[in-house]
């Protein structure tokens, strides 16, 4: 995976909590792509493109991002944007939390002017949550509190909270207009340490019997319940030795198998807009037909 340990930073557990607290506070709402993630998924802006605090569109922009009025209330989070990074080329800086709740696997991007390349994406996690994990193609890794990662959002990725525990985390993003080094986005150039460990995930073998039992899905899979099937297939590679993107050939297979052609469209139809191109005002229903 092209994903990796930037550099780790303490966090003042005081001052986070009082930062923590504010942003539980902070009513859950519909976020721009709702149709991701189920369960609890909240973002908040501290730096955006408008400065409205309820703006959370990810969107190319010209000049600096705004500071949003959360920043006011997060001095901790704030600071720490402030003085790690390099704000020149910041683009957005927002909290995001995940409970109980998988993020079907996607990738960023596709839907700006840019290349890929010249987005680059840094998360943090915040708080201990054991079982909240991330998947960057065919690997999966726990993220540490404290960790600074480069994250490849252009890649397949995913993410999931299998428990009721909050993982908060940071995300900061960065977008450049020509080639760059990745130790351009911090201002403290102590923090820059790349080449830390990551805690990887074990798996269970995937095999032709876990193919057959996913498959098996076909005799139960109706469209009332093709959201919820997806969500679960989104959870199958984080337990198993299995590529993200194959949750999609696996929908379509199912869905093939049904007869019914409308769900083999929404599945094939759902693919396109995850992993390969929509437009940035885009968006999919999974419950229309």
């Amino acid at each position: 995976m092209r994903s990796h340990i930037l550099g780790k930073i303490e966090l003042d557990q005081q001052r986070l909590k009082l930062d923590l607290d504010y942003l539980e506070t902070v009513p859950v709402v519909q976020e721009e792509y709702d149709e991701f993630s189920n369960g609890y998924w909240k973002n908040i802006p501290l730096w955006n493109a408008s400065g409205q605090a309820d703006d959370r569109l990810y969107r190319d922009i010209e000049g600096g991002a705004v500071a949003t009025e959360h920043t006011a209330r997060t001095p901790y989070l704030s600071e720490i944007v402030t003085s790690v990074f390099n704000t020149a080329h910041l683009q957005m800086a927002r909290t995001r939390n995940l409970k109980n709740a998988v993020v079907i696997p996607h990738r960023d991007f596709v839907e700006l002017d840019r290349n890929a390349d010249l987005y680059f994406r840094t998360f943090m996690v915040l708080e201990e949550s054991p079982r909240a994990y991330h998947s960057n193609e065919d690997t999966v890794v726990r993220f540490r509190p404290g960790e600074i990662w480069f994250l490849d959002a252009a890649s397949e990725h995913s993410a999931v909270n299998l428990s009721e525990l909050s993982r908060q985390s940071l995300c900061v993003d960065f977008a450049f207009d020509g080639p760059f080094d990745e130790k351009e986005i911090f201002a403290d150039p102590t923090v820059y340490s790349p080449g830390g460990e990551p805690e990887f995930v074990p798996r269970k073998p995937f095999t032709s019997e876990t193919r057959d039992r996913i498959l098996s899905l076909a005799n139960v899979l109706e469209r009332d319940n093709f959201r919820d099937v997806l969500f679960m297939l989104s959870k199958v590679h984080f337990l198993y030795e299995v590529h993200p993107a194959q949750t999609y050939t696996w929908l379509v297979d199912i869905a093939k198998a049904t007869g019914d052609e409308k769900m083999v469209t929404k599945a094939e139809q759902i693919r396109a807009f995850a992993i390969d191109a929509r437009a940035l005002t885009d968006r999919f229903s999974l419950t229309s037909w």
